[in-house]
């Protein structure tokens, strides 16, 4: 057996190929740029209605409902009634954490970033 199967069949039975298949589907949503402006926000934020995250992302309602739809599905995401008002906010601290070292993990280097409305600065040296 080669090396590459040898190595394959070990993954495999660490990771079964159904948790391969959600990582994949988790990843790819966070990945793209809209919502993991949205978890981010969460992370950093709390628990937020729509308008509040239109509000400060700049993005219009439809396209902010669309994503949290697909976030709620995939259970990154949750929802709170209070009254009238739906909240959201990430299900898991384990994704707030996340969250969190995605920020540190950017903030390393010598220049100062911006990450859309979020400021980045530089860590001190």
């Amino acid at each position: 057996m080669s090396a590459r199967k040898k190595s394959s069949a070990a993954v495999d039975e660490f990771f079964p190929d159904e948790y391969i298949k959600r990582a994949v589907k988790v990843l790819k949503l966070v990945s793209e740029e809209s919502k993991l402006r949205i978890m981010l926000l969460l992370a950093k934020e709390g628990s937020c209605r729509v308008t509040e995250i239109c509000e400060n992302l700049g993005m219009n309602q439809t396209t902010v409902s669309h994503h949290l739809s697909l976030l709620r599905n995939a259970d990154l995401v949750v929802t709170n009634r209070d009254g009238k008002n739906i909240y959201y906010d990430i299900n898991d601290p384990f994704w707030r954490e996340i969250g969190w070292q995605f920020f540190d993990y950017l903030k390393k280097g010598d220049d100062i970033r911006f990450l859309g409305k979020f400021l980045l600065k530089r860590l001190g040296k």
